[in-house]
């Protein structure tokens, strides 16, 4: 019996191992997305050789790939051996991709700050709405290119052009992105006094922001992208605000030149909600002055991992950093933790500086597994097949900011730490709720909504 059962595992192992070559790629269900769109994104190509062992991890790979390029909503790989040889099945679903849609957003820091300003004015005052029109046209001309086209209105007009072109090349590795885009306020803040933003009077075109980029990226695979982008930037306003840091040189304007070198590798499953899979992240921006003296680099890095070590289970972990050459910053390039960084917990609180750095952790236990769903009342394939997941997140946050010339903002150069639950809610076209409750270390609790991956 013994050495029955040692001939079946020899047996078992040299199948593994055996090598197959992928005889052919087969792709069903494209209908905009060109071909060689499709197998650019794909890390194996006909010839290659894989074990049998190998080839389900592979696929699993390739399929969160595909998902993460804004692409498919669906995507199945079927694998057909035949003796020494495989054929790969490729079925999609793809997205919609021309979306215009009518703007209406709150324009502030994240929704808990928005709803306390409206709950304090009886709810009368809409000041903080921006509306318009935004064009998103995504995999344009069927080849991953993305347009977009912004006309907002509101409490931060917002217009916008730009066009990214991911292959210039025949060997699909260089890309393009060109950008202008236009800010207009009618208040803005100036100042950040015990952490809450101070606001000048409201008045016609108060502040404005011109920023025209140009950027190329190389993208050597499907997992690695560098890119360099060089962008100008002008920024004035009609109000002599009460702060001489606020363009650090002169009051009313405020001119730079900006060079960026961009660094990433993204091997996650799902970037919007992963659940397994890491990133790695570096950004060098060096700026420049016109017509003044400010000289400054910084440096960002991020990294994030993360683990699924049980169907229902997994953990993940973000760290990220910022350091700047100087100190002296204008206050309109200072931001650290209150806007787009932030910590869970803190979200009522802008805290200023020039250096910084933040850990997130969370361990996630699936409520509801991917559940697909057909609405058959619905016409269109993009939208008549959809999914939805439920995570329940119990979540840890660290960080310290640097500021070297605090006034009235105690947390500047503390460290911060919070923890807390949230019922994490995802579906399809990235689509995602966060409700989540948290404590800080002042003692403070509260709920809190938001609509994107806290990581």
């Amino acid at each position: 019996m013994k050495k029955f059962l040692l001939v079946l595992c020899l047996l078992n192992t040299a199948l593994n191992a055996q090598e197959l070559q992928i005889r052919n790629i087969q792709i069903e269900g494209l209908k905009t997305t060109k071909e060689a769109t499709v197998l650019r994104e794909l890390s194996f190509s006909v010839g290659d050789k894989v074990t049998i062992q190998e080839l389900h991890s592979l696929l699993e790979k390739n399929r969160s790939n595909l998902l993460n390029q804004w692409l498919f909503n669906f995507v199945d790989f079927t694998p057909i051996i035949k003796r020494s040889e495989v054929d790969i099945l490729l079925k999609v679903t793809e997205r919609w991709y021309v979306w215009p849609y009518p703007i209406f957003e709150i324009s502030e820091r994240n929704f808990n700050v928005f709803w306390d300003s409206l709950r304090h004015s009886n709810f009368q005052d809409f000041s903080r709405v921006n509306y318009g029109v935004f064009l998103n046209w995504y995999n344009f001309r069927g080849r991953n290119e993305l347009l977009k086209i912004k006309y907002r209105k509101g409490y931060k007009e917002h217009y916008l052009f730009e066009y990214d072109i991911p292959y210039l090349n025949q060997e699909k590795t260089w890309g393009t992105i060109f950008k202008t885009e236009l800010f207009r306020m009618q208040k803005f803040h100036y100042k950040t006094d015990y952490h809450q933003l101070f606001y000048t009077p409201q008045g016609e075109n108060l502040f404005k922001e011109h920023k025209l980029s140009l950027a190329f990226q190389f993208k050597p695979g499907i997992h690695i992208t560098h890119k360099i982008e060089i962008e100008g930037s002008k920024m004035s306003t009609q109000y002599s605000v009460e702060n001489p840091a606020f363009f650090l040189f002169d009051r009313l304007n405020f001119q730079y030149a900006q060079l960026d070198y961009h660094f990433i590798q993204e091997k996650r499953d799902y970037k919007e909600y992963p659940l397994d899979g890491h990133m790695r992240e570096l950004c060098i921006e060096a700026f420049h002055g016109i017509r003044n003296s400010y000289r400054n680099i910084s440096l960002t890095t991020k990294a994030e991992h993360h683990h699924q070590f049980h169907s229902r289970w997994s953990v993940g972990n973000s760290i990220k950093a910022k350091a700047s050459w100087k100190d002296e910053i204008p206050y309109m390039l200072k931001q650290a933790f209150g806007f787009e960084d932030y910590l869970r917990g803190y979200e009522y609180y802008v805290i200023d500086g020039s250096q910084f750095a933040m850990t997130k952790t969370a361990v996630k236990w699936t409520l509801l597994q991917t559940t697909e769903m057909q609405l058959p009342i619905i016409p269109y394939e993009q939208f008549s097949k959809t999914h939805f997941s439920i995570y329940f997140s119990i979540f840890a946050d660290m960080g310290y900011v640097h500021n070297k010339e605090v006034v009235n903002n105690p947390l500047n150069n503390e460290f911060l730490m919070s923890q807390g639950f949230s019922i994490d809610i995802v579906s399809y076209y990235d689509k995602l709720i966060r409700l989540e409750f948290s404590r800080n270390h002042l003692a403070e609790t509260g709920f809190f909504i938001h609509f994107s991956n806290p990581f």
